[in-house]
């Protein structure tokens, strides 16, 4: 749950030559970690912040739209043993429209680039356990891999007798991993907005996210960070996006692991703003 649920154009392509741009921040802070096999055990009390960015750009109308996701600033803490810090890993896609009526389906092809730390170093002259430590605190996974992506979105509501706005969005996605195992992810959100003045501002929004992945209980990873092989999560989460003027937004929300695997057990909270246009 440490490692935002990867971005995506979604099932609404941009036209060309208008875009989408977000930098936003994640904290989470806990004293149990969900172990290789998916207990929750007590460790070291642990802090982790991400400070992201995300962007889209519409490159040919409904047939191209292409993504950047990436860790701009990634902090791994350990209450009393110490820190690493420095960029994460990046992620760069292109999508295209399937269907736009009577719902819209786009498939995207995303690629992870290892642009993160997945060994750092305590320095010159630390001893073994320094070292050891700053070894289980990556910034980045250390290995490419391609993922496949259908995301299928609708609107639905505003009518009379009932005069909500909603959306519905499924995605359903499988990594190809070039360092270990491959996982399959899947992610199902709805939004909500009441149609009254001012608070037709605001989208209420919840979700529920998963990655599973296909390693074995030997080759999962035995860190609080969310980075390597076997993590697992069935995510809980809500959101509020507030339009401030134009295409100026903010948002607000938190996310909590159900189950997991190789991944801190707690609640993620996230802040951001963005721009579209």
């Amino acid at each position: 749950m440490i490692w935002p649920v990867p971005a995506a154009a979604g099932p609404f392509q941009r036209d060309q030559g208008h875009f989408y741009v977000g930098v936003s921040y994640y904290r989470i802070a806990t004293d149990s970690l969900y172990a290789p096999d998916f207990q929750v055990v007590p460790i070291l009390p642990y802090d982790q912040q991400v400070a992201s960015l995300y962007g889209e750009v519409g490159l040919i109308t409904r047939w191209l739209t292409a993504t950047v996701d990436g860790t701009l600033y990634r902090r791994n803490h350990i209450q009393g043993q110490g820190y690493t810090q420095g960029m994460g890993d990046w992620r760069f896609g292109l999508w295209t429209g399937l269907l736009t009526h009577p719902v819209h389906l786009s498939f995207g092809v995303i690629v992870g680039a290892p642009t993160g730390d997945p060994h750092p170093s305590a320095g010159p002259g630390a001893d073994p356990n320094a070292q050891l430590i700053a070894n289980s605190l990556p910034t980045g996974d250390g290995e490419w891999d391609v993922e496949g992506c259908l995301s299928l979105g609708a609107s639905f509501g505003g009518v009379p007798g009932w005069p909500l706005l909603h959306s519905l969005i499924v995605e359903t996605g499988y990594f190809l991993h070039t360092g270990y195992a491959d996982a399959f992810a899947y992610r199902v959100q709805l939004g909500m907005k009441l149609p009254w003045r001012f608070i037709d501002r605001f989208w209420f929004s919840i979700h529920l996210s998963a990655l599973q992945s296909f390693a074995s209980q030997e080759e999962a990873a035995r860190d609080a960070t969310g980075l390597g092989p076997g993590v697992s999560y069935t995510v809980l989460g809500g959101e509020v996006f507030g339009r401030i003027w134009h295409g100026l937004g903010a948002s607000l929300g938190a996310d909590t692991a159900r189950q997991g695997r190789s991944v801190a057990a707690g609640t993620q909270i996230k802040a951001g703003l963005s721009y579209e246009w």
